[in-house]
């Protein structure tokens, strides 16, 4: 039996039955529900922390400084920088680490929610896979789907509004003026509030200065750390 608060707990969950509040809370009582649902990380992403990840030992150095970086989500004052993890080809991890991030946020956010005498929060973090969003957006404007448009538009404002969020592979395909204007508004709506993001893409943070315009850019690149991931593709290996 898995559970993200695992690395919170002295017997990492040891004796954690499929009962546990705790576990439902997070992930539903067969691993299909809970928090994790809500904050639309894909399945096989669910269980990833940052000390469980397959990616640590490759990226010692990196993992190191988040383990510090994840200290910062206790704050009171909201004040967490965002990041900006990139690799020059895909599978080095940056996925893998984003969503064990945003699994820090969850565990954090339920935790200190309860310490507190608190309701957690059903909603507060989102995925947001941008690759698989320009697919959606791209399907239904060429059906002129109107049911696909209103989610598109759903998920943007929750995208926009959640308290922690991942943008996962940005700026990867070419796009139109318009699925770009979307993103655009995620991105504004986020820095503009001071909403941390974690990005994930294949660019250097400096090439969102094409992806996007020169205003987002320095939007982004002022509020935000560029990490970059070396070495071979460890896909395959989650």
């Amino acid at each position: 039996m898995t559970c993200i608060l695992q690395d919170y707990r002295k017997d990492n969950c040891g004796n954690c039955t499929k009962l546990c509040t705790h576990r439902v809370a997070l992930h539903g009582l067969n691993g299909d529900g809970g928090r994790t649902l809500n904050a639309n990380i894909p399945k096989d992403y669910r269980y990833v922390t940052l000390n469980n990840s397959p990616v640590r030992e490759s990226q010692a150095k990196i993992y190191a400084l988040l383990d510090r970086y994840v200290q910062t989500f206790k704050r009171k004052d909201g004040d967490i920088k965002s990041l900006y993890l990139w690799s020059e080809s895909p599978g080095t991890g940056k996925t893998t680490t984003a969503v064990a991030l945003l699994n820090a946020y969850i565990s954090t956010e339920y935790l200190t929610s309860l310490s507190e005498g608190k309701q957690p929060y059903l909603s507060g973090a989102y995925f947001l896979d941008v690759n698989e969003f320009q697919t959606q957006y791209n399907l239904a404007t060429m059906t002129n789907d109107d049911e696909g448009m209103r989610r598109i538009k759903g998920e943007i404002k929750r995208t926009q509004d959640a308290r922690f969020a991942v943008l996962d592979d940005i700026g990867v395909r070419t796009s139109s003026e318009a699925f770009r204007a979307y993103v655009h508004a995620i991105i504004n709506h986020r820095t503009t509030n001071g909403l941390p993001t974690v990005y994930t893409s294949n660019l250097k943070l400096e090439g969102m200065r094409e992806v996007f315009d020169d205003r987002l850019y320095d939007r982004m690149r002022d509020q935000c750390a560029e990490i970059f991931f070396s070495g071979e593709s460890k896909r395959g290996r989650r």
